[in-house]
């Protein structure tokens, strides 16, 4: 009998647990809902991003150039076919982060492992977003502007989910 009421208690406690840490975590997707309500935007992240990959692509020989939150790629140096891309709030992978934040501070985990943790964890995936919009302007350069979309779709929602 003592046995079955030390594992109620346990359980009773895992799901205390549980119940506090999807608390904090729905406690941190408000301001989220406030920043898309609002229309947030940092300007200044996307031109960083957009000058970042411009310059990264023009490292590579892919002809580019940026200018604010845009990135022009000429398609050939005879011709004068230039395709834009805009490097909007939603390509900045800002949402990710900052969910990433959340899910960090809504563990009972202390202040300094989540610092730790998220120290390797934004870098990492600021990192592989900028790698997936750099691969999508390389395949939309070799294949064609024409399946940007579709390669965009693709490595948007089946890869990075």
């Amino acid at each position: 009998m003592r046995k079955a009421k030390k594992e109620i208690l346990e359980r009773r406690k895992k799901l205390l647990a549980i119940l506090i840490f999807l608390i904090k975590l729905n406690l941190f997707v408000i301001p989220l809902y406030v920043l898309l309500w609002l229309d947030f935007s940092l300007l200044s992240l996307q031109n960083f991003l957009a000058s970042s990959l411009a310059s990264t692509l023009s490292f590579f020989k892919y002809p580019a150039v940026s200018k604010g939150k845009y990135i022009f790629i000429f398609l050939s140096e005879d011709s004068y076919r230039i395709i834009p891309f805009e490097i909007s709030m939603d390509c900045t992978g800002w949402k990710s982060m900052y969910l990433m934040v959340a899910l960090a501070f809504s563990t009972s985990f202390n202040l300094r492992r989540n610092f730790k943790f998220l120290a390797i964890a934004l870098p990492f995936l600021f990192s592989l977003n900028f790698l997936r919009i750099f691969s999508t302007l390389i395949i939309a350069f070799k294949l064609g502007s024409q399946y940007f979309e579709v390669i965009h779709t693709f490595l948007w929602r089946e890869c990075m989910v």
